[in-house]
């Protein structure tokens, strides 16, 4: 069965993560095994893992100042920044493919290093990390990914830094040491940390760096040759958009989600 390719389906942050936990969580239906590349960006925004505490991750008013939106997505790890200089990349694949693996260990070592081996191959020297499961340029970090495995899915989804505004991203991953204080919910005393680390981009690395659809030609002819599948451009069916939709509405438009509980105001 041939690999389906969705692109640029929308640049608002919180539908294209309410698009990528549909992805994962829609029932396809028995005996579809469909499996999914999608390739994303959007306007700028800082996103938080599902286990952490917005006030320790992000510099609230900067944020607000800038326009720059805040959200959280369904999995874990730590934060991010988007803005159109960040090409995203989201896999949904099903676990009947032998090529699938069920662990999340082996899933970022196959299908991280199989983008590692498709940047090697148009001259970027990337290679993977697997202490912090993400891709780096020598010592500075490019990508980061999180990855959810459950009921016959494996899903990963990551970032590539190509030319996003660094001073921005900077500014709006550190948090002041006095603002408004957030948990992920009431019962959640401990918050999961960032780890703290040096970001580049692959134009600042790469003398005569290639073009950000070179990068997507290159994953998807590196998927084909670990797959030996097809890829061909698609669309989300009936019930991905609906579930999406419904995320949309009832999660990814909730203060609640996106910052977490109001604790204590300390201005």
């Amino acid at each position: 069965m041939p690999w389906r390719l969705l692109d640029d389906l929308t640049s608002d942050i919180y539908r294209n993560l309410a698009f990528d936990e549909a992805l994962a969580k829609t029932d396809l239906g028995e005996g579809n095994t469909l499996n999914t590349v999608r390739f994303w960006r959007s306007n700028p925004a800082v996103v938080i893992g599902r286990f952490q505490c917005v006030h320790k991750e992000v510099n609230l008013r900067y944020c607000e100042k800038n326009g720059i939106s805040i959200a959280r997505r369904f999995t874990g790890g730590g934060a991010v920044y988007h803005d159109k200089g960040n090409l995203n990349f989201t896999l949904r694949l099903h676990q009947s493919h032998e090529y699938v693996p069920r662990g999340l260990k082996e899933l970022y070592e196959t299908f991280i290093g199989v983008i590692v081996k498709a940047l090697v191959s148009i001259k970027i020297p990337a290679r993977f990390d697997p202490v912090g499961s993400c891709i780096r340029i020598g010592e500075k970090k490019i990508s980061g990914t999180a990855g959810w495995i459950k009921q016959g899915v494996s899903f990963i989804h990551g970032t590539l830094l190509f030319n996003a505004d660094l001073e921005k991203l900077v500014d709006s991953l550190i948090p002041p040491p006095r603002q408004p204080t957030y948990l992920r919910d009431k019962t959640r005393i401990r918050c999961m940390d960032s780890k703290r680390d040096t970001v580049t981009n692959i134009n600042d690395e790469v003398q005569n760096a290639p073009a950000m659809e070179n990068i997507k030609l290159a994953i998807l002819q590196h998927l084909k040759g670990l797959t030996g599948e097809a890829i061909q451009k698609g669309a989300l069916t009936v019930n991905e958009k609906n579930t999406a939709q419904a995320l949309y509405y009832s999660q990814y438009q909730d203060p609640s989600w996106n910052l977490g509980t109001l604790a204590r105001f300390t201005s």
